[in-house]
C-alpha cells in the first residue's frame, strides 16, 4: 500500500458494504479483527517507544471497536505489556463475545467494566468505545469516560476514528469526543477524519491495511462521494525529462497578475511557475511594475498589459489573479486574454470578478478559491462553505463547467470522473502554509503543470506537491517563518525527500 498513488476514501457505509463484500467470499470476521488489532499493537508500541513495561488502559465498547481493542489488550500483553481492559457493557457482537472469552482465558489481563470513577493510572490509553458506527450522541456511560480519558492528559490511541466524531462528516459531539494523539483507521481513509472541523482531536493518521487491498471488486461500484486521498507517490508522473528536451517541450505559460502595491504576487506565481518547469513564463502587468519583476524574476519576460490585450503573447496556459485588485477595467483585460479552449487558472481577484461575472468557464479551467473565495463565487457563507466541502466543491464544479480546488488545511479537489463528479483530498499540507502569498505560489505550480497534464491531474500534483513542500520547508525554515521563496525552494526537496525525481 506504501507505493500507491492514491486511496480510495470511504464512508462508514462503503467501508461495511466493503467488508462485507470480502465476508461473502470467505474472509473471516476475526481475521480482519486481527490484522486490525495487530496495526493498532504497532502503533502503541511505536508511540511508546515499546511495549515492555507499559501500562495501556483499553476502553472498550460493546461492539466491534470494543472487539478491535480487546484483541490489540491481547497482543499488547504478549509483546510484554501489562494490558487493562475496562468494558462499557458486555459485547453484543460475536466476534467482540468471542475476543473477551479469549481475554478471559490469558492471566495477567486485567478486565473490568467501568462504573464512572477515576481511571486506572496508565501509559497511554486505547479508544475502542464507538468506532464509525456513532449515531447521535454516545449513551451517558461513554460520555463520561470520554470526558475522564480527555481530562487525563494521557496520550490516546483512537481505533478506526475518534469515539464522538462522526466518520462521514468529522463533525463531533459537543464534549464528548476523544482527543487522540494517534489515529489508526483500518483499510481505507474516512472523510470524516480529513474535513472534521477539529483536527487536533484525530491527531496523526495512521492507515492500516488489514487484507483486503489484494482482493480485486470489493469496493461498491456506486461509493458516494467518490473520493480518493492523494498521497506522495503521485509525485511520480511529475516524468523525467529526456537528454535532448529543449523549453518548447514544456510549454509557454502566460501569468496576469500583479498591481501597484501587489507587485509580490506576481512575483511568487512567476517564480513558482518558472521552478515548477514551464518552459518559457511571461507575465502580463501594469508597465510601472515592470522593472520589479524583471529584476524579482529575471527567467521570466514581462509585457506590459496594455499591449498584451491588444496582442497576447503566444502562450498555451493562462495563469489569472494574484495581485490584479478587482476592478472593471481588469475584467475587461481577463475577457480579452482568456480563450476556453486553452488551459487556463483562476486564482484570487480573477475568482472575485468572475463572482460579479457569472460564466461557464469550460473544462479545461481549473479554479482555486478559499473559502471566502468560494463563498462569494457561490453567493453564500463561509460558514456554509467549510461545514460542507464535497457539497461546496461539486457546485462550484458544476456552476463553472471547471475543475474546482477548494483550498483548506485540507483541500478538496473536484473534477469531471467516470460516474459524474470525483473528488480527491490533498492533506499533505500544515498550518506553515497559512500565509499571505501561499496561494500564488500554487497557481504558479499548476499553470506549469497544466501544460502537460489534464486539469484535474495538474490541480491534483500541484495541491500535492505544494502541500508536501510546505511540509518539508516548515522543518527545515520553522512553521511561523515559512514564506512564499521558501516554499518555492523546498518544491525540489519535497520530491527528494519521498525519493522522487
Amino acid at each position: 500500500m506504501n507505493d500507491r498513488e492514491m486511496l480510495p476514501v470511504l464512508t462508514p457505509r462503503d467501508m461495511k458494504r466493503t467488508e462485507q463484500n470480502a465476508f461473502s467470499r470467505g474472509v473471516p470476521s476475526l481475521l480482519l479483527m486481527e490484522h486490525a488489532a495487530e496495526a493498532v499493537t504497532d502503533a502503541l508500541e511505536s508511540m511508546l517507544g515499546g511495549c515492555a513495561g507499559k501500562r495501556v488502559l483499553f476502553l472498550c465498547g460493546p461492539g466491534n471497536n470494543g472487539g478491535d481493542g480487546m484483541a490489540a489488550a491481547r497482543l499488547f500483553h504478549q509483546r510484554g505489556g501489562a494490558a487493562h481492559i475496562l468494558l462499557t457493557a458486555e459485547p453484543k457482537t460475536e466476534e467482540a463475545k468471542t475476543q473477551l472469552q479469549w481475554v478471559r482465558q490469558i492471566p495477567g489481563i486485567a478486565i473490568d467494566f467501568y462504573d464512572g470513577g477515576a481511571l486506572p493510572s496508565c501509559d497511554a490509553m486505547v479508544d475502542a468505545l464507538l468506532g464509525t458506527g456513532l449515531k447521535g450522541a454516545p449513551d451517558g456511560k461513554i460520555t463520561a469516560l470520554i470526558r475522564a480519558a480527555n481530562a487525563s492528559g494521557v496520550p490516546v490511541l483512537a481505533v478506526d476514528i475518534p469515539s464522538g466524531m462522526d466518520g462521514e462528516t468529522g463533525v463531533c459531539v459537543p464534549d464528548a469526543c476523544i482527543r487522540a494523539a494517534v489515529t489508526v483507521t483500518f483499510h481505507a481513509p474516512k472523510p470524516g477524519l480529513y474535513l472534521t472541523g477539529d483536527r487536533e482531536a484525530v491527531g496523526k493518521i495512521e492507515i492500516a491495511d488489514i487484507g483486503l487491498w489484494d482482493m480485486a471488486g470489493l469496493l461498491p461500484d456506486d461509493r458516494e462521494p467518490d473520493c480518493t486521498l492523494l498521497l506522495p507517490p503521485l509525485l511520480r508522473r511529475l516524468a523525467p525529462r529526456k537528454l535532448n528536451a529543449h523549453k518548447g517541450d514544456f510549454g509557454r505559460v502566460l501569468i496576469y497578475a500583479g498591481s501597484l502595491g501587489m507587485a509580490g504576487a506576481a512575483i511568487m506565481c512567476a517564480r513558482a511557475a518558472v521552478t515548477a518547469g514551464a518552459g518559457r513564463t511571461t507575465v502580463a502587468c501594469p508597465r510601472e511594475i515592470m522593472p520589479i519583476l524583471q529584476s524579482a524574476v529575471p527567467n521570466a519576460m514581462c509585457v506590459d498589459i496594455a499591449k498584451a490585450v491588444q496582442n497576447p503573447p503566444a502562450h498555451d496556459v493562462l495563469a489569472l489573479g494574484p495581485g490584479l485588485t478587482d476592478g472593471e477595467e481588469i475584467w475587461q483585460n481577463i475577457r480579452a486574454l482568456y480563450d476556453p479552449d486553452r488551459p487556463s487558472v483562476w486564482d484570487a481577484d480573477a475568482l472575485n470578478l468572475l463572482a460579479r461575472h457569472e460564466q461557464t468557464l469550460g473544462e479545461k479551467a481549473v479554479i482555486t478559491p478559499h473559502p471566502g473565495e468560494a463563498a462569494r463565487l457561490l453567493h453564500t457563507e463561509n460558514a456554509a462553505v467549510t461545514a460542507a466541502r464535497f457539497a461546496a466543491a461539486r457546485t462550484l464544479r458544476e456552476k463553472y463547467g471547471c475543475t474546482a480546488l477548494l483550498k483548506g488545511d485540507v483541500s478538496v479537489l473536484a473534477y469531471a470522473g467516470e460516474r459524474g463528479t470525483a473528488f480527491a483530498l490533498n492533506a499533505s499540507g500544515t498550518p506553515a502554509l497559512a500565509k499571505g502569498g501561499s496561494g500564488d505560489v500554487l497557481c504558479g505550480v499548476i499553470a506549469a503543470l497544466l501544460v502537460n497534464h489534464a486539469p484535474w491531474e495538474a490541480a491534483a500534483l500541484g495541491s500535492l506537491w505544494h502541500g508536501l513542500a510546505g511540509a518539508v520547508g516548515e522543518r527545515k525554515y520553522g512553521q511561523i517563518e515559512l514564506n512564499g521563496e521558501q516554499q518555492i525552494a523546498s518544491l525540489w526537496d519535497a520530491r527528494k525527500a519521498y525519493g522522487i525525481g
